[in-house]
């Protein structure tokens, strides 16, 4: 299974590093070229590989970790049959007012289903942040691991998101559908919340 990362911030280093630390082929982007990320990848001391946007773009996973209002210079198109993570977060002062994400008309997750046209979509990584998400994971054997909410459309996607997120040293725990989703935003209930599955399950309800 390979993962391209659009987005070479917190987000897309923290996770490439993970990820890459369990076996998984990464390649790591941003919309600035792959000779600008040299630096990037020699600080990240792992196997991360650099490439272009359209090389994330077309690996198995794809792991959007980049500002809410840089969808609009995202690809259309993905691999066929990829994986989305939606690992972005709604900020409307930073990314502009949009009365259907702040009234809750929509989850920013469905508006990355109708950009990429696939339902393949899967919210997941955006509520934790991301300093210290490397220190919080743990052995598969632990009781008390931390849980990532996650939610999609796609029970196969989601599947799939919920492996790499157990392979990586979390558990994970499954908030619905992308409709469901809001718990998980940025003015919702989970959003830089750290707990178990339990305590999760119990604050997405708050």
């Amino acid at each position: 299974m390979s993962i391209g990362i659009i987005g070479s911030g917190n987000v897309g280093r923290a996770l490439g590093q993970l990820f890459s630390h369990v076996g998984e082929k990464v390649i790591l982007s941003h919309r600035h070229g792959v000779a600008s990320l040299a630096p990037v990848i020699a600080e990240m001391r792992s196997t991360v590989e650099a490439g272009t946007v359209a090389e994330a773009a077309d690996q198995d996973i794809v792991v959007l970790a980049v500002p809410f209002n840089a969808l609009d210079e995202l690809p259309t198109k993905v691999k066929a049959d990829a994986v989305v993570i939606d690992a972005t977060n709604y900020f409307p002062s930073r990314d502009g007012e949009r009365p259907a994400l702040t009234e809750h008309h929509t989850t920013s997750s469905e508006l990355l289903v109708q950009h990429f046209g696939t339902k393949k979509v899967v919210k997941a990584f955006n509520t934790i942040a991301m300093t210290k998400i490397r220190s919080l994971a743990k052995p598969n054997q632990s009781s008390d691991r931390i849980a990532i909410p996650i939610a999609g459309d796609d029970a196969a996607a989601k599947q799939t998101v919920t492996n790499l997120i157990e392979k990586i040293g979390f558990d994970a725990v499954d908030l619905g559908g992308l409709a469901d989703s809001y718990p998980a935003q940025a003015d919702g209930p989970l959003f830089l919340f750290t707990g178990d599955a339990d305590q999760v399950r119990a604050q997405a309800n708050k």
